[in-house]
């Protein structure tokens, strides 16, 4: 079975299974997105580590847990915000490792980068009253970022020209990247088809779709940038045909506080 077709297998089974899990909400969605943001975290830290660096473990998975914890606790959010930097920079100080500076960068990066925009995706899930809709916000989320990266795939192969950013990707080409707003356009669509933003019409969301298909290829070409910069072709072999964690959902994380400001302060 080549890579691909185990690509597309366990996507699946599970795609359904996060959107059933979504859907739920409650404490089930928020463990699962604890424990994502976890190994989020722990590929993050060994990539860092390839580069030569010591970033701090303890500190990253407690900076982790706290600033996820702004979720239940938003009242106190700069607060705990403040707390996690805080040890970070007294933690890292008080390390022995001659290159601290480095070290302490590559702590704050591998906490706050992860963390925050699973953060982003959980507020996204709670930004109305109605657990309906905020599904319905995060079934746009996904649809978007997986009908531009699925047409942004294809339109590349068949008729990619120009490389888009050979430095970091040899595959990606500005074609693709056009026909990523397709689907990001198909995406929003459908979400709206199935129902749960009946409220809303296209031409309110209309933004989304571009807003995804510049910014969900940042994110995952940054991820990229580390990864060649580690010397590896994935983050981690944890999920079949995907890699890690942090390929799966590279886009998803930098479209994420995009789509959470667009739906609090736009709609």
């Amino acid at each position: 079975m080549n890579e691909f077709t185990r690509r597309i297998l366990f996507a699946l089974v599970a795609a359904p299974v996060f959107l059933w899990i979504v859907w739920i909400g409650g404490p089930l969605f928020m463990a699962t997105m604890w424990a994502g943001c976890m190994l989020m975290h722990r590929e993050m830290l060994n990539l860092i580590r390839l580069q030569g660096f010591r970033p701090n473990t303890a500190a990253t998975y407690t900076g982790g847990t706290a600033i996820l914890s702004i979720s239940i606790f938003p009242d106190i959010a700069a607060a705990l915000l403040l707390i996690v930097i805080i040890s970070i920079v007294t933690a890292d100080t008080l390390n022995k490792y001659e290159r601290q500076l480095f070290s302490l960068m590559g702590t704050l990066f591998a906490t706050f980068y992860p963390a925050v925009m699973v953060l982003a995706f959980i507020m996204v899930r709670e930004a109305d009253s109605d657990p309906l809709v905020g599904f319905g916000f995060v079934l746009v989320l996904l649809l978007m970022v997986w009908g531009n990266d699925t047409f942004a795939y294809f339109g590349g192969k068949s008729f990619g020209k120009h490389l888009m950013a050979p430095h970091l990707s040899p595959k990606k080409t500005w074609e693709g990247f056009a026909s990523g707003f397709i689907g990001a356009g198909v995406g929003l669509w459908l979400a709206i088809w199935m129902g749960p933003l009946q409220s809303y019409s296209f031409l309110q969301l209309a933004a989304l779709p571009v807003l995804v298909s510049i910014i969900g290829p940042v994110g995952d070409l940054a991820i990229s940038k580390i990864k060649r910069a580690s010397a590896v072709k994935d983050t981690s072999t944890i999920l079949p045909g995907h890699g890690g964690i942090l390929d799966r959902f590279d886009s998803i994380l930098l479209v994420s506080p995009v789509v959470y400001i667009y739906v609090t302060y736009f709609l």
